[in-house]
């Protein structure tokens, strides 16, 4: 905790070495979060790196307000501006007609009796990843994230249906073979 406070008291100094420990602390979760909306592991990398920039060249909008909980509050503020970072490379990639372009969701490579495991997860990230990128961000802003539908709709400055259809038809490709291979298998 000690540690935290210290790189983020050199963070509002501009010091790069306290920046370089942030950075290195957060990327690969971060990576993470931003890899699952974007299609290419490199692009991936690209925009991780922007976002981290803006987050050093606004590090003094960041409060702590408890000490106890600086980990927590930190991340979550990244994690606005990685969301906003993702939303901005996305809004120009977004296709209103992306919805004649879903792939089969009922694929023959799926494991019907697949338990919750890291592989079912894998499997659950990879079909994600498959999708267009308007249904990707949806999808994840809102059972990932946890963003509400409405919310997203104005972010992605889409209307609200479409974020709802966005929503429905990507809940159901990704997660309706799923839940019927399982129903099978009962």
């Amino acid at each position: 905790m000690d540690q935290l406070l210290h790189i983020i008291e050199g963070c509002y100094k501009h010091d790069r070495q306290s920046q370089r420990s942030l950075y290195d602390r957060y990327y690969g979760c971060f990576l993470k979060v931003v890899f699952r909306y974007i299609d290419s592991y490199e692009e991936s990398v690209r925009l991780t790196d922007v976002a981290f920039v803006i987050v050093f060249r606004n590090f003094g909008c960041f409060r702590v307000t408890d000490e106890g909980k600086v980990d927590f509050y930190l991340t979550e503020w990244i994690k606005k501006i990685m969301i906003a970072a993702i939303i901005w490379d996305l809004k120009p990639k977004i296709n209103l007609n992306q919805h004649d372009r879903l792939p089969n969701p009922y694929r023959k490579d799926l494991h019907p009796s697949l338990p919750e495991t890291p592989a079912l997860y894998a499997e659950l990230i990879a079909t994600i990843r498959e999708l267009p990128a308007g249904f990707r961000a949806v999808f994840n802003l809102h059972v990932i994230e946890r963003y509400p539908l409405a919310e997203i709709a104005e972010m992605l400055g889409i209307s609200e249906q479409t974020t709802i259809f966005y929503y429905q038809a990507a809940r159901q490709y990704c997660i309706g073979p799923l839940l019927a291979d399982r129903h099978i298998e009962k």
